[in-house]
């Protein structure tokens, strides 16, 4: 049957935290879900999902052979998905499974077409060791200025806890292959004419792996795009 709902984690080198992030998905979601996991590493991630896919019908490895950055990775997930709603979590748990019903919710009563889980929305929870201050401040920043030149309030652009129909990403046409897709989505989604809203998540310190991200060069990259997607590039 085709599944209600895809969950889609982009994986780079998580066996460390892959099999607690797909059981608390699957121990949230016991029926109408279907969760790819989309891996463009080198560690053990594939044999862990690949036996875990034995006892869940609903677990889909999909190798990511030519990964060129997590925007890619989100994109060949979309790609793969079959599910009328779309959900994208991090696998190191730095956001909670758990929080994916609130973050799925104003799509299924249709009150949303993009949902932006923020972690500085009034209501989000930021457990110790959660965002360290520079990120936070950069991401600030980029929110501040996107949300400026869409005219359209955005608390988190790049927290990597978001939603979406399948309906919209046919009509947001996500190109970027690198973090830059984290506000390429909200951005064409609301050139597009549709909605976005913000849910407040809880955020906590990653439970395994390493970030990818730099903060200064891929901050500068994500300024610049989001000028670029405003001109329509």
């Amino acid at each position: 049957m085709t599944p209600d709902i895809s969950l889609i984690v982009a994986a780079l080198n998580e066996e460390q935290t892959i099999e607690r992030c797909v059981q608390r998905l699957f121990a949230v979601f016991p029926s109408r879900a279907e969760v790819l996991v989309v891996d463009g590493g080198s560690d053990g991630t594939q044999q862990r999902v690949e036996q875990m896919a034995r006892t869940h019908p609903g677990l889909r490895y999909v190798r990511n052979e030519h990964d060129r950055g997590k925007g890619h990775a989100i994109r060949v997930g979309v790609a793969a998905a079959r599910g009328r709603l779309q959900a994208q979590i991090d696998a190191d748990l730095q956001f909670l499974p758990e929080e994916l019903p609130q973050l799925l919710a104003p799509l299924e009563t249709g009150r949303a077409d993009v949902v932006l889980g923020s972690r500085f929305a009034h209501g989000a929870t930021r457990r110790q060791g959660g965002t360290p201050l520079l990120r936070s401040a950069g991401n600030h920043v980029a929110s501040a200025y996107a949300s400026v030149l869409f005219r359209h309030p955005m608390t988190d652009i790049m927290a990597g806890m978001k939603a979406w129909t399948r309906e919209a990403m046919a009509r947001i046409h996500l190109r970027s292959d690198n973090y830059s897709y984290e506000v390429e989505i909200p951005a064409r989604a609301l050139m597009a004419g549709l909605r976005v809203v913000d849910v407040p998540v809880t955020t906590q310190a990653r439970q395994g792996g390493e970030t990818h991200v730099n903060v200064v060069r891929d901050g500068l990259r994500l300024l610049w795009d989001i000028t670029r997607f405003r001109a329509g590039g």
